[in-house]
């Protein structure tokens, strides 16, 4: 799935609440849990997939495929 073609209400469906395998452009596989998504509402400049750590944040301009695992 390409999360940069969803809406905010189809990426909430799919991937908040859940573990996502998110495959980024510099070819690396990141699986976090989604506990949070946060956008420009809460003052972020671009969507941003929050896990329980800053190492586990993913940005949505990083990522290629987005895959609920």
């Amino acid at each position: 799935m390409d999360p940069r073609k969803m809406t905010i209400k189809e990426i909430d469906q799919h991937f908040y609440g859940r573990n996502v395998e998110f495959i980024l452009k510099n070819g690396r596989h990141k699986t976090i849990f989604v506990q949070d998504i946060l956008n420009e509402d809460d003052d972020e400049p671009e969507l941003v997939f929050v896990g329980d750590t800053y190492e586990n944040q993913v940005w949505i301009s990083d990522v290629v495929s987005a895959v609920p695992a």
